[in-house]
């Protein structure tokens, strides 16, 4: 089965590369991955129909250059955190009307085919509903303190019919595409009283149960081969292989299923642990604080390092982004004096299913600081209690054992061992 992923994907991203030009930054780079390699080619075919006409890729670029702003996520996403949901649903609305008339007193109006004229209305409809979304969902996810979601006003969200989301035409556009998850999110907390989930199993298996009532067609593989390769490396690996199965029954999702299990290789192949030998505890538990293996298996807490400023980085072996900031934290260590690393931790908590290959990575890596590796049970139970959707992730602790920034900085950004420095007088 590998080997014939591996040689699919090689045939495959040539014919892709026809439209790959015409995408642009209005969708995630994963969700452009998963549109090109795994779509069926009738849906390839439609798409690409749109820009054989001269004047309409003409237009798309002016379109592109024009509303640059209202589809660049670093942008939208200072605004998501600066704004009242009121400020944000009339901008969004403002900016869907200037795109809509945009397309409509265009010179070349007349010279466009329907299909074109609708896929323009579709990429401003869905860029205002995935953003107004997203309002909650982000903002939500930021606020750990929180074990509700906010809801948006209903007034907001009425005109949004859940029975009404399929739509095969829109599926052709970027930020209907990147609407998916946000809306399968939203609405499916919505039906369990906007209550967060402390069990990641169950959040996958809801979302896919919600998904199959409202997403059909080429939509419901899209979502579920999305939802997969978002969540995979941090959901145990029962719900992983359960929505995979649901996955591979669908009709013509080959390429889905092949781009789902490349993302989640490792999680899919695992061995899991045996439930009926529980893990050794070196010392006694502490209240609901979850226990860390150390290098040399004793078990170790995040209170133990009350006192001192400690700045944790959870990460895993196999995490590319996670190894590409680890050049940052040495420099970070190296420029502390002696008597500020006595009052600084950089504490490495790694999430791999097996504690060997996060050993053989110390051991390449050296990373000054202190280490620990936690998974199984305790694994869900870390990923839970800190509302970690994704790695690499950072979390600074004060001296009083208070968790002051629950999604802190990475150790590229310049403003990091500031904070940490000011924490430490």
């Amino acid at each position: 089965m590998m080997k014939f992923s591996l040689l699919f994907f090689g045939c495959f991203l040539l014919t892709s590369y026809l439209f790959a030009q015409t995408i642009t930054a209005f969708a995630s780079r994963d969700s452009v991955d998963i549109f090109q390699q795994g779509t069926a080619p009738s849906v390839i075919n439609q798409y690409n129909a749109l820009w054989e006409n001269a004047d309409q890729k003409a237009f798309w670029a002016e379109f592109q250059q024009k509303f640059t702003n209202d589809f660049d996520p670093k942008k939208q996403y200072e605004l998501l955190f600066s704004q009242t949901v009121d400020m944000r649903e009339i901008e969004l609305f403002k900016a869907r009307n200037q795109q809509i008339t945009f397309l409509k007193t265009h010179p070349k109006f007349s010279a466009f085919s329907d299909a074109f004229k609708r896929y323009i209305e579709n990429t401003a409809r869905w860029n205002y509903w995935y953003w107004l979304l997203n309002y909650a969902v982000t903002r939500s996810n930021a606020d750990t303190k929180n074990l509700k979601m906010s809801a948006l006003p209903n007034v907001m969200t009425e005109a949004l019919d859940p029975k009404k989301i399929a739509d095969e035409e829109a599926f052709l556009t970027a930020p209907f595409r990147d609407f998916l998850p946000v809306f399968v999110t939203y609405f499916n907390s919505r039906d369990h009283a906007f209550n967060k989930y402390t069990d990641l199993s169950a959040a996958m298996n809801d979302k896919v149960a919600f998904a199959k009532r409202y997403l059909t067609g080429n939509l419901l593989p899209f979502y579920l081969c999305r939802l997969l390769r978002d969540n995979c490396a941090t959901t145990p690996k029962e719900a992983v292989t359960n929505t995979l199965d649901v996955l591979k029954i669908l009709p013509q999702t080959e390429r889905y299923v092949a781009l789902a299990t490349q993302k989640c290789y490792e999680v899919l192949t695992r061995k899991e642990e045996k439930k009926t030998t529980p893990e050794p505890e070196k010392i006694a538990k502490k209240g609901d604080e979850i226990a860390f293996s150390s290098i040399d298996g004793k078990s170790f807490y995040l209170s133990d390092f009350k006192g001192k400023v400690v700045y944790v980085d959870f990460w895993a072996s196999w995490c590319g982004p996670c190894r590409a900031e680890f050049p940052y934290s040495k420099t970070m260590h190296e420029k502390l004096t002696e008597k500020q690393l006595k009052k600084i931790v950089f504490l490495y908590i790694s999430v791999d299913q097996n504690p060997q290959l996060w050993k053989k990575a110390l051991q390449e890596l050296q990373l000054p600081g202190e280490h620990g590796h936690v998974n199984g049970a305790r694994s869900a139970q870390l990923l839970s209690k800190f509302a970690i959707t994704g790695i690499p992730r950072y979390m600074i602790i004060d001296k009083d054992g208070k968790i002051v920034a629950a999604d802190a900085s990475r150790p590229s950004s310049p403003n990091t061992l500031t904070e940490l420095l000011k924490l430490i007088d």
